[in-house]
């Protein structure tokens, strides 16, 4: 992977700093991009460094086209063409159809589908005079299942499961693949703070509140950014060069499960006293 340049979008913290180190530790050049904390990112890029590989961090909001378009000059300035592209930066909001703010449920479409769709219109033509390029979205098993009160997340992440599916359909004969993965629970500030929110509703403590969630995951444990990681470096790689069009579940089983046996079995406990 010796020269080869990734971008990983929402690279300072949680899921995206794991693909970011695990990127540069297999040879890769890696860019990330941050919303706020500058401090952050500038330690990541740090960090990576210490693999041997040119890194660097770049302050851009990925659903304002000219941040996004400024941001692919400064990356060929420094280090070079894109030849990876990691859309993972996302944002999540609740609230059904109804209840949602409509302002809130905008800016999840903007972020989670219109940035990724800039990032990728920006980055394919490049991709194609190079004669090849991978690009991986970070999505969501919300994409695949629908949540309570997830209508804008849940809206974005299927959206972006199609568009992985389009550019992988579109320009797979230039040599670009397009893969998604579908994280079920992983263990970030975003989902904590998903679950802290919960936990307070409903008037008990976070970690219970996970700890019984979990007993429902096939693996009985939430996921770690760290096994997302493995799975997009492989993805980046030449090994993976016959996978295109894919939206792959990361979610410990969870897609497989069926809520009915569960139901009936907590019904029975419930009976029972």
């Amino acid at each position: 992977m010796n020269g080869k340049v990734a971008l990983v979008t929402g690279g300072s913290r949680g899921i995206g700093k794991n693909i970011a180190r695990k990127l540069a530790d297999e040879g890769f050049h890696v860019a990330i991009t941050y919303n706020s904390n500058e401090e952050l990112a500038r330690e990541v890029v740090i960090e990576l460094e210490k693999s041997g590989v040119k890194a660097a961090c770049y302050k851009a909001n990925i659903s304002i086209r000219d941040q996004v378009d400024s941001l692919f000059k400064e990356i060929e300035k420094d280090l070079g063409a894109v030849d990876i592209l990691v859309n993972n930066a996302g944002v999540g909001t609740d609230g059904s159809i109804v209840s949602a703010d409509v302002d809130e449920w905008r800016k999840t479409l903007e972020v989670n589908l219109f940035g990724p769709f800039m990032l990728m219109r920006e980055v394919i033509p490049h991709m194609i005079k190079s004669g090849a390029g991978s690009i991986i979205n970070i999505s969501s098993l919300a994409g695949l299942r629908s949540i309570p009160k997830g209508s804008a997340y849940c809206t974005s992440k299927a959206a972006l499961n199609m568009m992985t599916q389009q550019a992988a359909l579109d320009f797979g004969d230039k040599g670009i693949r397009c893969n998604a993965l579908c994280p079920g629970f992983v263990d970030t500030d975003m989902t904590r703070n998903s679950f802290g929110k919960l936990a307070a509703s409903l008037g008990t403590d976070m970690d219970k509140l996970m700890k019984n969630v979990f007993k429902d995951v096939p693996v009985r444990e939430p996921g770690t950014p760290d096994r997302l990681a493995g799975i997009c470096a492989f993805l980046a790689s030449d090994d993976a060069s016959y996978i295109t069009g894919t939206v792959i579940p990361v979610d410990g089983g969870l897609a497989a499960l069926d809520p009915f046996p569960l139901a009936i079995k907590r019904t029975a406990v419930e009976m029972k006293g």
